[in-house]
């Protein structure tokens, strides 16, 4: 998210110093006209004002009355402020920045080190970074409600299997009725068993795989903000590329989460239509074509005109894609991804092969073990989660399909 030149910002400036309150109202009028500063020189006045919550941006002095401008801090955060809240003070201490950003605050500024096109940026750097991380909590605070929502369903589950075994003691029911309940229980038991790895799962994910390119994208997101007007141009081309590839793993990420947690709640219906086979693949080799040839992978398609299916477009789609970026990720360079299809027997069956790794068959056989994490890093130090393969097989099962994985170490996978 950017700010638009042209808005115009409130910026509450906590201040009780006149010398130093002159100097920053200096250094912001010399500026644009799209700062609107606002002074504050009274501590009871600054917490009425945070209790507003009308700014954009807070100032604040450490040195405000006397030194109890890290306790503004600390109020502006407890109070859930929609604006960032930056230090100003005397002197370059590692410790007391440290303290300053525990507290709440955003950006700790030296104000012999400020200048007006640097205080500028470092505002709107700011005011970026906090809406942009309130939009991440907001997601990730939706995740977790899904998460509860499992545990939810869990727990009914488990209430369920409990009142099975009640019901067969207190009834003393006949054998054949007894172990018909205590097979629902078991079933209830294994379902129960599936839900909370589903959750172990989900957590996982929120905690680890989706904050690390969260982390890479604020980092160097951060580095040019403050040091863009210092940077090579080849060094800040450098670090674009790298943020590019983070937002694409982090949106692919999240992706096939979403996916994967709406079919979990039966929430994406199947519509099969008659689809052109060779017409969707030769969308994914044009997607994907070039990804391998970063790599030196060549994906080739090699299904006739004449395949159909009867299926969900998006559904077989999103398999034929996760399973030749699969592929890719774990092909060598010089090495071959190939998809072929053909239609027998009334059914229509799809194959994406490479000559990649392969696979010990231990490991295809937890292919599938929602309880393992299975991810390995691909040929290219690529990282994943290994969700892909859980929603290829649950979308396929959607469209009344299947899957089998052929595989040998060394010889690729199909």
């Amino acid at each position: 998210m950017t700010i638009n030149a042209m808005t115009r910002l409130k910026i509450l400036l906590v201040e009780d110093d006149p010398d130093r309150r002159a100097r920053i109202e200096d250094l912001i009028s010399s500026i644009t006209d799209t700062f609107e500063l606002e002074v504050i020189v009274s501590y009871e006045e600054v917490l009425k004002e945070i209790g507003l919550n009308n700014h954009d941006a807070y100032l604040v002095s450490k040195e405000f009355s006397d030194n109890r401008g890290l306790e503004i801090i600390w109020e502006i955060s407890g109070q859930g402020c929609r604006g960032p809240a930056l230090v100003l003070a005397n002197d370059d201490d590692p410790e007391l920045e440290s303290e300053a950003v525990n507290l709440g605050a955003m950006i700790y500024l030296v104000r012999d080190q400020l200048s007006s096109r640097f205080l500028e940026r470092m505002i709107r750097h700011a005011i970026d970074r906090k809406r942009y991380e309130d939009n991440i909590r907001d997601n990730q605070e939706d995740l977790i409600k899904r998460m509860m929502d499992l545990q939810d369903s869990s727990e009914r589950f488990e209430a369920q299997s409990v009142e099975y075994v009640q019901m067969a003691e207190d009834l003393a029911i006949a054998q054949g009725e007894l172990e018909a309940a205590l097979a629902d229980v078991t079933q209830s038991k294994q379902e129960l068993e599936t839900l909370n790895q589903e959750k172990d799962r989900f957590f996982s994910i929120i905690a680890h795989d989706l904050k690390s390119p969260f982390t890479s994208l604020l980092g160097y997101t951060g580095m040019i903000a403050m040091a863009a007007d210092k940077m090579t141009p080849e060094k800040i081309v450098e670090s674009a590329v790298n943020i590019n590839e983070s937002a694409n793993r982090l949106f692919a990420l999240l992706e096939n989460l979403l996916e994967w947690a709406r079919l979990q709640m039966d929430q994406i219906p199947s519509e099969p239509v008659i689809l052109e086979v060779h017409e969707l693949v030769g969308k994914t080799v044009d997607v994907l074509g070039p990804v391998g040839a970063d790599k030196n992978v060549r994906v080739e398609s090699k299904v006739n005109a004449d395949v159909h299916a009867f299926a969900d477009t998006h559904m077989v789609d999103t398999v034929i894609r996760n399973l030749t970026s699969n592929a890719i990720k774990f092909t060598a360079a010089e090495g071959t991804v190939t998809i072929d299809g053909r239609n027998q027997d009334g059914v229509c069956e799809i194959s994406v092969s490479d000559t990649g790794v392969g696979m010990t068959p231990e490991q295809v056989d937890k292919l599938f073990s929602i309880g393992d994490k299975n991810s390995t890093k691909g040929t290219g130090g690529e990282s994943g989660t290994g969700l892909g393969l859980l929603l290829c097989k649950d979308l396929l099962e959607k469209c009344n399909g299947s899957m089998v994985v052929q595989s040998k170490p060394g010889k690729g996978s199909t």
